[in-house]
């Protein structure tokens, strides 16, 4: 048995005066609409963050029938719905979410709503941070950055996360922490994967294929229908990888689909080394192998805990053992549930293609060889400032040093080296602690208090010899930026998080 029930969105300080200066009825909090309820559909998919609830109310005007009573659900309202399985059973609660979007035809007796658990704040919210600590905390930072409270996690969740989000969704922030489990667990012998759902408002995290204890699928009890596909129409099978010239430098080949399918080729172009990055051309272009596509899904009674993340037990005439739910859709109307499930078969042993790999030739980077190697050495700083501080950010700009987000002082002294001997003499000494940069500029004769006076490429001191950075000449500066672990061409040298420029050590002159 379904119920469900509505609440008015919050109303703003305009509209409560509104509403009480003209003794309006008060917002709906918690208002049973089940008997309006016509039909109504529940459904989930894994490439959707949020699951989704579509549902049609009986629906009429003054005009037409004097006696019938309105429901006005508003766009941004919530809705909440509970499934109770008898009546000596508590009620769940099934769905928490809001309305995103209503529809109503003037020749028709219904009024169409569409609405979304707490999770598609989550997929449309971008975030830029700093993401780091154990796998439960990151988690617990993205959620607390678009203000989704946190509820229940596996045990397990530790291993250690450090990147850069930079604009990126929350779901994407998600899938990428997650990412750095999975790969943890494979490296102990494990393979797994995990994924977010919404349970009562909360982001909970689910490990894949969980099976649902006590219900199995049989077309004896409960299953309509299910239908098995199998195709061949996406496959690759060999991967030819090429490099900036076009020269195959590696060969990647599942000889067994060749054998049966045919050869299928596609050509995936290597990546360039970035200074700070792992670029691993083999994962990724084994990643565009593609084998035979198998599809299973079935119709039958409704099961409520059949959603998409689980597993569930099949003994049916086409498919028989433990399938993952891919997709789920359920269909309450005229007082009976159904639900459209799709599968993908989950075996015991997951089988591992064997993959050959012939090495062919070392790629070559056209695009990137002289950067980079003007990143394995300093210059000699006999260039002048505006020629030389151009080509240090040229070679050093977007990167992360290998200080990391303490990497001011190493940033400094490389890029400099190009235009400063002083600043080429620290960056050949290993220079990267501000204070003995300041200290040695003093010796050198190059340390100034006078922080009006300021010329390109000067390098300006900021606070107690906290932080360094390159002035550009036009009120901007280039430097590391500690909280996103990259070197930046900032602005404005004045915002720097409330520190003051305090020395300035003029390597414009040397």
């Amino acid at each position: 048995m379904l119920s469900i029930r509505y609440s008015d969105p919050p109303e703003t300080d305009a509209e409560a005066k509104a509403r009480k200066d003209s003794n309006g009825p008060a917002p709906k909090d918690n208002y049973d609409i089940t008997d309006y309820v016509q039909k109504l559909t529940w459904s989930g998919d894994t490439d959707q963050a949020a699951r989704k609830l579509d549902f049609t109310i009986a629906y009429n005007t003054p005009a037409k029938d004097k006696v019938f009573t309105q429901l006005n659900l508003k766009v941004g309202g919530f809705i909440y719905l509970f499934y109770r399985e008898n009546e000596t059973t508590d009620e769940l609660n099934i769905f928490q979410g809001r309305i995103f979007y209503r529809k109503r035809a003037t020749d028709g007796y219904s009024f169409d709503f569409s609405c979304f658990d707490d999770l598609i704040y989550v997929a449309k919210s971008h975030i830029r941070a700093v993401i780091s600590g154990t796998v439960t905390a990151a988690v617990s930072q993205v959620c607390g950055e678009i203000g989704i409270p946190v509820g229940t996690l596996p045990d397990g969740l530790t291993a250690n996360v450090d990147f850069v989000c930079e604009d990126k969704s929350g779901t994407e922030a998600l899938r990428m922490i997650l990412n750095y489990q999975q790969a943890a667990d494979k490296a102990n012998g494990t393979d797994t994967y995990y994924l977010p759902v919404c349970i009562q408002g909360k982001v909970n995290i689910i490990k894949k294929g969980e099976l649902i204890d006590g219900y199995t699928a049989s077309a004896d009890t409960n299953v309509f229908s299910s239908e098995h596909s199998e195709s061949i129409e996406g496959m690759v099978n060999r991967i030819k990888a090429v490099d900036d010239a076009g020269t195959v430098c590696q060969m990647f080949t599942i000889n067994d689909d060749v054998t049966h399918f045919g050869m299928i080729q596609q050509i995936y172009k290597m990546q360039p080394p970035k200074e700070g990055e792992t670029v691993d051309n083999v994962k990724a272009a084994k990643a565009k192998l593609v084998r035979q596509k198998d599809e299973s899904s079935l119709k039958g009674l409704g099961y409520i805990q059949c959603i998409t993340g689980y597993a569930i037990m099949v003994q049916e005439e086409q498919l028989k053992g433990k399938f993952y739910i891919k997709s789920d859709t359920h269909t309450f109307e005229n007082g009976q549930h159904t639900m459209d499930l799709t599968l993908e078969y989950m075996p015991d042993k997951p089988e591992q293609p064997e993959i050959e790999q012939q090495d062919y030739a070392q790629p070559v980077f056209k695009s990137s060889s002289n950067k980079m190697k003007s990143k394995r050495g300093v210059s000699n700083g006999s260039s002048t400032v505006d020629a030389g501080l151009a080509a240090g950010w040229d070679a050093w700009g977007g990167q992360t040093m290998a200080n990391g987000r303490e990497g001011c002082a190493e940033f400094v002294g490389k890029c400099g080296s190009y235009y400063s001997p002083f600043l080429a003499q620290e960056a050949e000494n290993g220079i990267v602690y501000c204070p003995t940069m300041v200290s040695d500029a003093e010796a050198a004769g190059l340390l100034s208090y006078d922080t009006s006076d300021l010329q390109k490429g000067d390098v300006l001191v900021y606070g107690d010899d906290d932080h360094v950075v390159i002035y550009d000449g036009q009120g901007g500066y280039y430097g590391n930026s500690s909280s996103r672990n990259v070197t930046v061409h900032g602005g404005d040298y004045t915002e720097m998080s409330g520190m003051q420029v305090t020395k300035v050590i003029k390597a414009s002159q040397g």
